[in-house]
């Protein structure tokens, strides 16, 4: 890189270089490959007497001491000063490791080929041991005896490296068996890690059955507000996907009432309402309203719109016409109306059919012409048979999507819930409070709060398991030979 794109002398004791170099030579196959590959550099050779070439000092090195120091010893003792945890001394390492059973048994095994079972992790590798002032070594790496494990695992923590750099960090300074595993294990104990990671993999999903007839099954939400104060409630129907939108300006229990009065004025009662768990449909007065009217009311998880779906997927397609309409400067209610007619009157891209024409047996007559054809009983079993071919195919593209499986959580098991109110970037994934499972039916977990008792109800995606195999000490530990003073690895 000095010399790239340079025209220097290279001076050599050498002298046939001259000619083999030399704009005239003519070089057997093997010194020619030398010749190309410095055809890069442009350079002159010139000859100079080995006596007066500086850059041959290795034929005149100076004499060696009568007395060359013990290099095997010095190696070793720099690589336990190099390697050694600086916040252990050396001498808490060599009485640990006097006391140690684990690193006498493997000195016995070494000097006296006497292995017992205390030695099954160190007999492997053990040409790669050795001893230096009664501290164990494997090749440049302290053997840590098992109380000071604990310690070296809280030092290599510090900072909160994530499980492959807490292992490499290890790896070059100390070792001992499955000392690999142990790093893992301390690392998904690590309360603040595990308050900060990433969420679980959800649950696959779980398709909907489809309904034997029309207004059997529904969904409701609210939408808003809007830049005008109004609210849209959507109503959806899962048989037919037909659904009816309001335009509300307040959203109380009341209201909502109201609205489901008039919807259910002119196509009955369902036999089953979902919404979500907001303050309008958790209301003891909207409970006793579907309770007088024998409607059975389904609250989905809080926090986890997927579990109603259906309206969500509604609401997104209602949303994208209001801008729409407000990015024409067009009546945003007028466009919703000739919105819910195009949608009522365009087959489905699951059954096939329109929304009106499952629902009410007919086609919604609008300004494009059509022919009446009454023809049902035969095809609503291709519908279906369309129906779940394509959920199957969406469920199994959307599991491997998400990489889904099933919830190991056990009634019982301690874990962390999602910190659903963040105010800042700095705010935690999870709340630091541990609350105890008391139910898991498919990913519905009902948890109780360790603190106040209160029970809450949670998607399995909102939680973390409480991994409690290593307990992460608060304050600086002394480590200076007190064994009373130290905290011992958690035992499983």
């Amino acid at each position: 890189m000095f010399l790239y794109g340079k025209e220097f002398d290279l001076v050599t004791d050498h002298k046939p270089l001259e000619a083999i170099f030399g704009p005239k030579s003519k070089p057997c196959a093997r010194i020619e490959r030398w010749v190309l590959r410095l055809q890069s550099y442009k350079f002159n050779i010139k000859y100079s007497p080995g006596k007066n070439n500086i850059a041959d000092p290795l034929s005149r090195l100076c004499k060696l001491s009568t007395n060359p120091p013990q290099v095997g010893v010095d190696y070793v003792q720099n690589v336990i000063e190099q390697v050694r945890p600086t916040a252990i001394p050396l001498q808490d390492i060599m009485a640990h490791s006097r006391q140690d059973a684990e690193i006498q048994a493997v000195k016995n095994g070494l000097y006296n080929n006497q292995w017992s079972d205390l030695t099954k992790g160190y007999k492997l590798f053990q040409d790669e041991l050795c001893f230096h002032e009664d501290i164990l070594l494997r090749g440049t790496k302290i053997v840590m005896p098992q109380k000071l494990r604990d310690p070296i695992l809280r030092i290599a923590h510090e900072g909160h490296p994530g499980i492959c750099a807490m292992k490499t960090r290890l790896r070059t300074k100390v070792w001992w068996p499955k000392c690999d595993k142990d790093a893992e294990n301390f690392c998904k104990s690590c309360k603040g890690c595990v308050l900060v990671s990433t969420p679980n993999p959800p649950n696959p999903i779980k398709r909907r059955e489809l309904p034997s007839e029309p207004w059997v099954d529904t969904a409701v939400d609210l939408m808003g507000p809007l830049p005008s104060n109004d609210y849209i409630f959507v109503i959806v129907d899962y048989y037919s996907r037909y659904k009816e939108v309001k335009v509300c300006r307040t959203i109380t229990s009341s209201e909502i009432i109201n609205q489901l009065k008039d919807i259910f004025s002119r196509l009955g009662n369902p036999v089953s309402i979902t919404a979500d768990n907001g303050r309008q449909f958790t209301s003891e007065d909207f409970k006793l309203f579907c309770s007088e009217r024998n409607i059975k009311l389904h609250n989905t998880i809080p926090y986890w719109p997927q579990q109603n779906g259906e309206v969500e997927r509604q609401n997104r397609d209602i949303l994208k016409r209001l801008k729409i309409a407000q990015a024409e400067k067009k009546n945003w209610k007028e466009s919703l109306r000739e919105y819910m007619v195009m949608y009522n009157s365009t087959p489905h891209s699951v059954t096939g059919k329109t929304p009106s024409e499952l629902f009410f047996r007919r086609q919604f007559r609008d300004k494009l012409p059509m022919i009446q054809d009454m023809t049902y009983s035969s095809e609503d079993l291709e519908m279906k048979d369309i129906d779940k071919e394509l959920k199957e195919k969406g469920k199994e593209y959307a599991d491997r999507k998400r990489r889904a499986a099933d919830s190991e959580l056990n009634i019982g098991e301690k874990v962390y819930v999602k910190n659903m109110h963040k105010n800042n970037k700095l705010s935690l994934n999870y709340e630091p409070t541990s609350h105890t499972v008391e139910s898991n039916k498919n990913g519905d977990v009902e948890l109780r709060n360790d603190n106040t008792g209160q029970v809450v109800r949670r998607n399995i995606l909102h939680l973390k398991r409480v991994e409690g195999l290593w307990k992460v000490a608060n304050e600086t530990e002394d480590i200076d030979g007190d064994d009373s003073s130290r905290n011992e690895t958690d035992s499983d």
